[in-house]
């Protein structure tokens, strides 16, 4: 064999010796950045994320023009309110086509990878954030998490901002729901009716599970037939809006009970249960936990049977403080 011919197909041995060790590079880079995407990420996290451009970010701050001013570079915002049902019943799911559209102007698709930021101000603020990623994991998106902290976490971290417009491809999309973690009206009355009221876990705040308080759009006080109350706030560190760490939420879960499978979390309109959801379905791992979106305001309208219901005088009296409270608040 002439030499010169040896010498080519050595070199073409070791190109392809090079290209594999490569590409196996390329996917272990791939494994890790989505290995690294847990539900629950900081923001050093999400600014190494950016860098190596394996997430996108969506905010879903409250204020429009806040955004504008002041946000994560690269980011995108939509309003929660576009996740949310109608004011009637703002925890009914959102109309699939708009959702698409407003996903789509954006650039969103289920194949990306996408960090959900919410305001980070409060607790509660968390809600808004799980009941996004609950959305968005129902309609085909498998590589999610929450900014811990949200913005206003990343922003006392020190971490650059930006006021830059971000450009977005706009995509078209057609959107399918998965009920595998939704619970409607009919699948709670269902289990109320068998007598499994224990599997449906009250998120609320102490006062509205004792039937002492309601939101706006509920009929009246109460809570489901049966059920059993883990406040979403026991979650959070005191006096801050960060979620526990991995370790401190698993203990707390199989200290209170929590971790029965086919647990129902709701609330007034699906936003603090979502915080229970997430915790309990995607950081404790407990399986088929499903969130009832609609909670008490649904039911309570559809006059379905409560329990913890106030007497006529007392929910006369309670109405009238909580008149008088608006007025002095």
């Amino acid at each position: 064999m002439p030499p010169n011919i040896g010498a080519f197909e050595g070199g073409l041995h070791m190109n392809r010796l090079k290209s594999l060790i490569a590409s196996t590079a390329l996917t272990l880079s791939a494994i890790t950045q989505a290995a690294t995407l847990t539900p629950v990420i900081d923001a050093f996290t999400l600014t190494d994320l950016q860098e190596q451009g394996a997430v996108k970010v969506l905010e879903i701050r409250s204020d429009p023009e806040a955004f504008a001013k002041d946000h994560i570079p690269g980011a995108v915002h939509i309003p929660y309110g576009e996740f949310r049902g109608p004011k009637g019943n703002p925890g009914a799911l959102p109309d699939l086509k708009a959702l698409a559209t407003t996903l789509g102007s954006r650039g969103l698709t289920p194949e990306d990878a996408v960090v959900v930021v919410h305001d980070g101000v409060t607790t509660s603020d968390f809600g808004a954030a799980a009941r996004v990623y609950w959305t968005l994991k129902s309609v085909g998106f498998t590589e999610l998490a929450i900014l811990n902290g949200g913005f206003r976490g990343y922003q006392k971290d020190g971490f650059q901002r930006s006021a830059e417009v971000t450009q977005s491809e706009p995509v078209e999309l057609s959107l399918g729901f998965n009920p595998a973690w939704y619970a409607d009206t009919e699948a709670v009355a269902a289990r109320v009716d068998a007598g499994e009221g224990a599997s449906l876990i009250d998120a609320r705040l102490d006062a509205f599970f004792a039937g002492k308080a309601w939101h706006g759009a509920a009929a009246k006080p109460g809570i489901l037939p049966g059920a059993t109350h883990f406040s979403f706030e026991a979650f959070f560190d005191e006096n801050t809006p960060l979620l526990k760490d991995q370790a401190e939420i698993q203990q707390i879960v199989a200290d209170e009970g929590l971790d029965q499978p086919s647990t129902v979390s709701y609330c007034n309109t699906g936003h603090w249960a979502a915080t229970n959801w997430f915790v309990l379905s995607e950081v404790a791992e407990v399986r088929d936990v499903r969130l009832y979106a609609a909670s008490m305001v649904e039911w309570s309208n559809a006059d379905r049977p409560m329990d913890n219901v106030p007497s006529n005088l007392e929910f006369a009296v309670l109405k009238t403080q909580k008149w008088f409270n608006g007025l002095v608040n």
